[in-house]
């Protein structure tokens, strides 16, 4: 096996400083990483939910989640010396990183790779207590006897490592394995298999330059995160986006003379297609539903925000159903609209299994009521994925114009990590069910239901996303949205 066959390495600079003692980094980096340089589309997540262009320069710690396109690749160093090359198309993730300039047993080093790849040459962390340095994947847990190697994802979830020095160790349901220098092993998407011995190498593209479309503004409209404040979503512009094909979830809520209410694609046996215009807005998606239906803007996208994991948009203006006798069409007023939110699904292999995690909002459209008499209004709101009971807690405030009290949706009976939860059943990568409602503490008069449809995206779930219907029985009206989550 041939490392030169990778197509990248450290830098001798970087080897060499890899190596030195944390004394001698400088002290204003304790509990950071220090961008050595970046190229190409790399972005990075702050913990706060705002996303900014990942330069030469920077800083970056914990919470922070990096994510490079397919000609992007960026080099951190960390306070402790250790160094992280992230690779094209990955997505890297500084769960906890503390090192304050010695190792007296209070510092981590706790990373997640959930696609991708990175060549890693560890510092003093690593080194002097090795059990306080780990990097999960979405099919095994990465600890560390040594100093260097290759990491890689694969689409799949599947996981590779490669010893450069000394020794790792690659760990899942199924037992753990060593691999020393030199060899390589790998865990498969069947987490109670352990990992194995390989002799495969990794096949890592060298970053390729891409000619990206003008970006599009992003629109925030009224939207709030779950301390009210209002959603930041990138700034002027977006960093990613989505591109047209098959394979796609999508789910959708709003009146409509074609499809349900409320419903989600793919199915097992009705996959979606989506169309995105060159700002990666959605255009048209087929629904796996009466027909399948073909579902077209003809109209304004209004409140689109994307990720490059989901992407969400409230349609307005005409927009038509073809189900293959004819091609019906809906007029949304500007206070109406048909909501949707989309993404690759997360692949059954890589979903989460034994864990809890908390999605915070990332955005979401401005709800509508049916008939359009109320102003379009705002969300907030939190989702919970239980992958010990395979359950979703869901808490989401729905606010209307005019209206005196909030819509207060919440899966009432939900404990997280509970032996019987009451949150929506998770069936796949998809969730789906009715939750009780009040206003503002009250119950609704003749009673409030929410119906959720929704899913998770992204390798090893790192997106979730939902359309929500509010029923209102006695004032006559529906309450429609959509909001996309990410953890």
């Amino acid at each position: 096996m041939k490392n030169s066959a990778n197509g990248f390495k450290l830098s001798p600079r970087g080897v060499m400083l890899a190596l030195v003692s944390a004394a001698l980094s400088d002290a204003a980096l304790a509990n950071t990483g220090h961008v050595d340089f970046a190229i190409g589309n790399v972005v990075v997540t702050e913990s706060s939910g705002r996303v900014r262009p990942l330069l030469k320069g920077a800083e970056v710690g914990s919470g922070d989640k990096i994510t490079s396109g397919a000609d992007g690749r960026a080099q951190i160093r960390f306070s402790d010396g250790a160094y992280m090359s992230i690779q094209p198309n990955t997505e890297f993730d500084i769960k906890q990183y503390r090192f304050d300039g010695k190792a007296d047993g209070t510092e981590s080093a706790l990373f997640g790779l959930f696609k991708g790849a990175l060549r890693t040459v560890t510092g003093l962390v690593g080194r002097i207590h090795k059990d306080k340095y780990q990097i999960t994947t979405p099919t095994a847990t990465i600890g560390i006897r040594g100093t260097g190697g290759l990491i890689q994802v694969a689409n799949d979830g599947s996981t590779l490592v490669i010893g450069t020095s000394g020794i790792w160790s690659l760990t899942n349901n199924g037992g753990s394995l060593d691999v020393p220098a030199g060899t390589a092993g790998f865990a498969g998407t069947n987490r109670n298999v352990a990992p194995q011995q390989t002799t495969q190498g990794p096949v890592i593209p060298p970053p390729q330059p891409t000619q990206q479309p003008p970006q599009p503004t992003v629109v925030q409209g009224d939207v709030v995160n779950d301390q009210g404040a209002p959603v930041s979503l990138f700034g002027p512009t977006a960093p990613l986006i989505l591109f047209s094909g098959p394979g796609y979830a999508v789910a959708f809520a709003g009146a409509t003379a074609g499809p349900p209410a409320t419903s989600f694609a793919p199915t097992s046996s009705s996959p979606s297609t989506m169309v995105f215009d060159a700002s990666g807005r959605p255009t048209q998606f087929t629904a796996g539903v009466a027909g399948p239906v073909t579902v077209t803007l003809a109209g304004s996208h209004n409140e689109f925000g994307t990720d490059g994991v989901l992407a969400w948009d409230r349609w307005t203006g005409t927009v038509n159903f073809s189900s293959g006798t004819g091609s019906p069409s809906t007029t949304f007023s500007a206070n109406e609209g048909l909501h949707i939110v989309a993404g690759l699904p997360t692949p059954v292999a890589s979903m989460p299994t034994g864990v809890i995690f908390t999605y915070n909002l990332l955005g979401a459209t401005a709800p509508t009521v049916n008939n359009g008499t109320l102003a379009a209004g705002t969300f907030s709101g939190t989702l919970v994925g239980d992958f010990i009971n395979n359950k979703v807690g869901l808490t989401m405030t729905v606010t209307m114009p005019t209206l005196a009290s909030a819509y207060n949706i919440q899966t009432t009976g939900f404990t997280v990590g509970g032996a019987n939860p009451s949150g929506l059943s998770i069936t796949g990568s998809g969730f789906s069910g009715s939750i009780s409602t009040t206003i503002s503490g009250s119950n609704c008069t003749g009673g409030c239901t929410t119906a959720v449809t929704g899913g998770f995206a992204g390798t090893g779930a790192t997106d979730a996303g939902l359309a929500y219907s509010i029923n209102d029985p006695m004032a006559g009206r529906t309450i429609y949205g959509a909001a996309a989550f990410k953890r």
